[in-house]
């Protein structure tokens, strides 16, 4: 079988076409259904800063599988699933990399699973409560799912700021309380936590993609509250945030989704008939909530869309065919166009 694929050069990307193998052990043939765009890690990978070029590029697809590899338990052929895979037609993946779409999720979102469960992973690390207040510096899709996320956890109110009027409407749009533009108002996120009447934010996620802002949450945030960094900034001096964080008893929270385990299986003993107990054959999915893992947030991510409970259509703010990749890349990732918040590739 062959399959048209995306390769990432030096400022570019195009596409190619290569052969594919049947699937191994473990591992299934996915047809490709949609994939999204993430502007800030694609640029990284464009300029060479992730890993060596050419690359393949992408990392958030939606897929149906249509082929099973010899000793693929837990899915069928017919099964929608989302994967790290690649932008292109066709993919195998293994199944451990695999996560079951649940019936009737709304496959278009569901494809923004990878910057979903990044935004979710930001809110379990600050451990919100209900009821708490905060910010979330930074409107691109990452800091925009947070802000959801928080939103659905019970903060009260949820504060955003961001330099794009289109990404402040879009926030409103999904139920955000208090939007500022800290363009033209740069003292409004300072007045929005004085009105509330407390000294300063118990949780402030920083998702601009800049160093400046880390230094207003530092200032803005309360004592013993929690700094979230979400957004990863290369060749840039990290501003002084040690003083206010040390004096206020704060503490400063990194995010990097990769820091959690991916997906977990347990070996469990069981009583077969005779003593002592034996190990089990298999190893089974671990559910329990006292390990939140990427596999069990993606399921969460995609039932809250399921359910209604949250609908990111605001934040698909560009839609392109396949055939339409290279310029795609060129247009709005290499030049890092401000319009594009949520990029999302048909292959259907």
């Amino acid at each position: 079988m062959k399959t048209i694929y995306a390769v990432c050069e030096p400022g570019k990307v195009v596409l190619k076409e290569k052969e594919l193998p049947a699937p191994g052990p473990g591992q299934v043939l996915l047809k490709a259904k949609y994939s999204a765009m993430s502007p800030g890690t694609e640029k990284g990978l464009m300029v060479g800063a992730i890993v060596p070029l050419p690359t393949n590029i992408g990392y958030a697809m939606v897929a149906e599988v249509i082929e099973l590899g010899e000793g693929v338990e837990d899915l069928k052929v017919g099964d929608h699933i989302v994967t790290t895979g690649e932008h292109a037609q066709y993919l195998i993946m293994d199944e451990m990399n695999c996560t079951p779409c649940p019936e009737g999720v709304d496959l278009r979102q569901a494809a923004f699973w990878n910057l979903g469960h990044t935004g979710m992973y930001a809110l379990r690390r600050a451990n919100l409560q209900m009821g708490e207040p905060c910010a979330v510096l930074g409107q691109g899709f990452v800091g925009a799912i947070t802000a959801q996320c928080a939103r659905i956890a019970g903060a009260l109110p949820v504060i955003v700021t961001d330099l794009d009027d289109t990404r402040l409407e879009a926030a409103k749009k999904m139920g955000v309380d208090i939007a500022i533009n800290s363009k033209e108002d740069p003292e409004g996120l300072e007045k929005a936590v004085k009105e509330l009447g407390c000294d300063g934010l118990p949780v402030i996620f920083e998702a601009t993609g800049a160093r400046g802002p880390l230094m207003q949450a530092a200032e803005l945030i309360g004592e013993r509250g929690r700094l979230v960094m979400i957004s990863q900034v290369h060749g840039e001096a990290m501003p002084p945030i040690d003083d206010p964080i040390m004096q206020k008893g704060a503490s400063l929270i990194g995010t990097y989704v990769n820091s959690k385990p991916y997906k977990l299986r347990r070996a469990d003993l069981y009583i077969e008939g005779t003593w002592p107990p034996v190990m089990g054959k298999k190893l089974n999915r671990y559910v329990n909530a006292d390990c939140w893992t990427s596999d069990e947030d993606i399921r969460v991510f995609l039932n809250l869309i399921k359910y209604g409970k949250l609908d990111i259509t605001p934040l698909i703010s560009h839609e392109f065919d396949y055939t339409e990749i290279p310029e795609a890349y060129d247009k709005y990732v290499w030049e890092m166009d401000p319009t594009l918040t949520g990029g999302l590739i048909r292959w259907i």
